[in-house]
């Protein structure tokens, strides 16, 4: 079989085609054991569209679908020359949870935009959500958010505070309890301590 992938398609016989393919039907990833395949692979070329709306469709699209075939590309996306792109594959990178981003999303927290802030934080959030509740989250990720709820913009700030709480990691309790010390936000110190109550809920 590997002797066959180095071959060109035209090289190989009938029969040889006909394995190609019905292995690819039925590979874990394929299309017949996986649903994300054909619009993964759909997305993934509008994704090199010379068009940035269609590459923020795409974007947009495969945080949708799933696939973790699209962390790569997406994590590529990252330094496309549009905007709406970067903020599309931030989101969908989010969407996916994937670990394999968090290096990625990180910078976008000094982003000039603090919507590319906030969708940053929102992603990063996402990625400190784990499956097993004994299991700890990226450690980068906590420092991350943490530093984001000083951020100038609320917006920001607020994403950062209902992350954290999300995520329910005792290590942001004390930069949570100096920010509320500090705010001048009734909307941050509401999320604040409803974000405190869920870190002490799940640490139960």
């Amino acid at each position: 079989m590997a002797n066959e992938s180095s071959n060109s398609l035209s090289d190989l016989s009938p029969q040889q085609k006909l394995r190609r393919f019905v292995h690819i039907l039925i590979h874990k990833h394929g299309p017949l054991r996986n649903w994300r395949y054909f619009p993964t692979r759909f997305l993934l070329r509008k994704l090199r569209s010379d068009s940035a709306d269609i590459r923020a469709y795409a974007a947009e699209g495969l945080g949708g679908v799933g696939d973790v075939h699209a962390i790569t590309p997406l994590i590529n996306a990252l330094s496309d020359e549009d905007t709406t792109v970067r903020r599309f594959a931030i989101s969908s990178l989010g969407h996916l949870r994937d670990a394999r981003a968090v290096e990625g999303l990180i910078p976008f927290l000094q982003d000039e935009e603090p919507d590319m802030r906030c969708a940053a934080v929102v992603a990063l959030g996402e990625l400190g959500l784990t499956k097993e509740r004994n299991q700890a989250p990226p450690t980068q990720v906590i420092e991350a958010l943490i530093s984001s709820i000083t951020d100038t913009n609320r917006s920001v700030c607020s994403a950062a505070v209902v992350a954290l709480g999300r995520i329910g990691n005792p290590q942001a309790v004390a930069a949570l309890n100096t920010l509320a010390e500090t705010t001048e936000s009734e909307w941050v110190q509401r999320y604040i301590s409803e974000a405190l109550h869920q870190i002490e809920e799940q640490n139960l």
